[in-house]
């Protein structure tokens, strides 16, 4: 039986997002969530340590109760069915934590961004496109407002289809939406506010940001990136149908 409805998936299309509540179980979230604490440098049981600790990536997300989340959850079984059946590479969604910030000045970031951009310090090799096609974000803890919230544009992956109907892959540099949109144009942002286990789905082509944290807890997400194995064979290919290459959601 499919886990996903035919409106789910029109929601995927239109909006570039799907929001899954309680994907992973109570037990899938705390195994997690202990993982990630082997790695942090910071006193569990003292919130106070938390303010600025690290690192971003304290486990690998080789880490058998990260990959967990994905593989032993329904998660990549429903990108499956909006991708195609045996249609991904099997990845994982690799930690990425942001600490309770000392400044507590707070605001909506005014722009996102889309992966797979080389900027000087992300390690992508300049002159090429780290291409993927669905996207995942899992949350291991509760995060509120203001709490480092993956930050999302809504319908931003049919302007991005649109953009890149006429320019190349290569020219938005750094993969920033001020390329896209024209100054002014870009519409207030949205933060996944989410409870431990909930997850959200996102098209490559979302634009998409970090947020900063100033709220008590640090920030725990999984976040994966998913490409099609045939992904060097379509890397730099915008076609007719946005939704070509995605079997199960047509």
């Amino acid at each position: 039986m499919p886990y996903l409805s035919a409106s789910d998936k029109r929601f995927f299309k239109e909006n570039g997002c799907l929001i899954v509540r309680g994907a992973l179980t109570s037990t899938q979230v705390r195994a997690a969530r202990d993982a990630l604490w082997t790695g942090i440098e910071a006193d569990r049981d003292d919130p106070a340590t938390w303010i600025d600790a690290g690192p971003r990536t304290p486990v690998p997300a080789s880490h058998p109760a990260i990959r967990a989340a994905v593989h032993e959850s329904p998660l990549f079984e429903m990108m499956e069915e909006m991708v195609g059946k045996g249609r991904l590479n099997p990845g994982s969604a690799g930690p990425a934590l942001v600490y309770p910030s000392a400044d507590k000045a707070w605001s909506l970031p005014e722009r996102g961004h889309l992966d797979g951009y080389y900027t000087p310090t992300n390690g992508v090799p300049e002159g090429t496109v780290g291409y993927t096609t669905i996207n995942l974000t899992i949350y291991v803890i509760d995060v509120a407002s203001k709490g480092g919230c993956f930050t999302y544009w809504p319908g931003s992956h049919i302007v991005s289809y649109e953009y890149f109907r006429t320019h190349s892959l290569l020219s938005v540099r750094g993969g920033t939406s001020s390329d896209v949109y024209p100054e002014g144009t870009l519409p207030e942002g949205r933060e996944f506010i989410g409870s431990a286990g909930d997850a959200i789905f996102w098209h490559s082509q979302l634009f998409h940001a970090g947020s900063k944290n100033v709220n008590r807890n640090i920030r725990m997400a999984l976040i994966g990136r998913f490409a099609r194995k045939d992904v060097n064979d379509i890397r730099f290919e915008t076609c007719d149908d946005q939704w070509a290459h995605w079997e199960g959601i047509n």
